[in-house]
């Protein structure tokens, strides 16, 4: 049992302690003075002011109010202290685990179309452009050629233009499809069932028909309208993930 100097001590120290920053000293001579005197207003004033868990400031509080129920202060401080404790449960609850969204990630068929549509698009580009170079190389002599050599030489030239939009047209899908974006979806299934259309009518109508040509260009857009529908459910999940968020 400690005598009153004692406690009286105790407190000094705890006090001094607290005012210079020395939290865990405080309290433990705080503490020490409470345990003597149940009833000792100051040490619990103390206290509050150098606990950080809301439960033992709330506890300082109400044994303050006990102590002296006249204490204004403590009184609108354990009012504060409670609707802060509140709103924080409240925050808590609205950011559960359960609620949480995670990232979906993309479907490996969704990854697999977006790499064809980038590559396709850089051989359709790249060929474009070196077909239209050769026919800018070759147009100042073009009007000393014979009409069909022009014609063909036109020819080559819209062929060029074609590869051009076509390789346009791959990367926006290439691109829309990375980003989960439904034009790229769309786009996805129109480009390939324009490539099976026009992929064996070429291979058809040339002399003599190339059907290997004509069994490639049908598979791989074949393939690729499969692969795409497959991707769809990446997409949703997308979409019902942003949703949720929202």
């Amino acid at each position: 049992m400690a005598t009153p100097k004692e406690i009286e001590q105790w407190l000094h120290e705890g006090i001094a302690a607290a005012k210079a920053g020395q939290i865990e000293q405080a309290r433990f001579r705080l503490l020490d003075v409470v345990e003597q005197q149940q009833a000792n207003e100051v040490a619990w004033y103390w206290l509050y002011q150098v606990f950080d868990n809301i439960d033992d400031k709330r506890i300082c509080l109400e044994n303050l109010i006990l102590i002296n129920p006249r204490n204004r202060w403590a009184k609108q401080e354990l009012l504060k202290l409670l609707e802060d404790s509140s709103s924080f449960s409240d925050v808590t609850a609205d950011k559960s685990p359960t609620e949480t969204q995670q990232p979906v990630p993309r479907p490996i068929t969704l990854k697999l179309i977006s790499a064809f549509w980038l590559g396709i698009s850089i051989i359709f580009l790249g060929s474009g452009i070196i077909s239209a170079g050769e026919w800018l190389v070759a147009y100042p002599n073009s009007q000393t050629l014979p009409n069909n050599v022009a014609t063909f030489q036109f020819f080559n030239l819209l062929i060029a233009i074609t590869f051009i939009i076509a390789g346009v047209l791959g990367l926006f899908v290439a691109v829309t499809l990375f980003m989960r974006s439904m034009f790229g979806f769309y786009g996805s299934i129109l480009l390939s069932l324009g490539l099976l259309l026009v992929g064996p009518t070429i291979s058809l109508i040339t002399t003599p028909p190339n059907y290997a040509t004509l069994v490639c260009t049908a598979g791989i857009s074949g393939m690729i309208v499969l692969l795409t529908l497959a991707s769809q459910s990446g997409f949703e999940n997308f979409s019902q993930n942003d949703n949720t968020t929202d």
